[in-house]
């Protein structure tokens, strides 16, 4: 009997950027909603409105970081360019075994700050400021394998293996 691997929880994760690992300082991050431009559908012959999306045409995406307080390394990713990469332990129940394994999930993002929340003083508490940064750019990896990949400027859309564009480049 084989079983299945059941995802339960992130174990642990570490956000790296401009060649800095922000141990310790980073307390979550929020991914981005991938949400497909669409444009309405309608006319003779169709029963209604249909949403059609624009193949691999997204709104704006953005993540969201989450420092623990004020620091060197909060102002670091609020002025960084480029990529950053979240690398996680994903802990998953082996159900055969009834065992926990573990998987590497690494998610690269690029983008630049486009709001930076310096988040409250409080005594004997978390500040908790944010960095949200524009996302033009994201790869998702699970156990070493690409399982998303966007470039809004180079046109690039893999979901689940499949470039979902490439014959739209191949055309224009």
């Amino acid at each position: 009997m084989s079983g299945y691997k059941i995802p339960t929880v992130l174990n642990n994760f570490n956000v790296y950027g401009d060649g800095t690992k922000f141990i310790g300082v980073s307390s979550e991050t929020t991914l981005p909603n991938l949400e497909s431009i669409t444009e309405t559908l309608e006319g003779a012959g169709i029963a209604g409105d249909i949403e059609e999306a624009v193949q691999g045409a997204f709104s704006s995406i953005e993540t969201e970081d989450t420092f623990t307080n004020l620091s060197k390394e909060y102002f670091r990713m609020a002025s960084m360019n480029g990529l950053v990469t979240y690398r996680g332990s994903m802990q998953v129940l082996n159900t055969s075994t009834q065992v926990n394994d573990f998987v590497p999930v690494v998610v690269t993002t690029g983008g630049r700050a486009k709001n930076i929340d310096l988040g409250s003083f409080k005594k004997g508490g978390k500040g908790e400021p944010k960095v949200t940064r524009e996302i033009t750019y994201i790869k998702i990896t699970i156990g070493n394998e690409v399982l998303l990949e966007l470039d809004k400027f180079n046109m690039i859309y893999i979901l689940n293996g499949v470039d979902l564009l490439q014959e739209v480049r191949s055309q224009i």
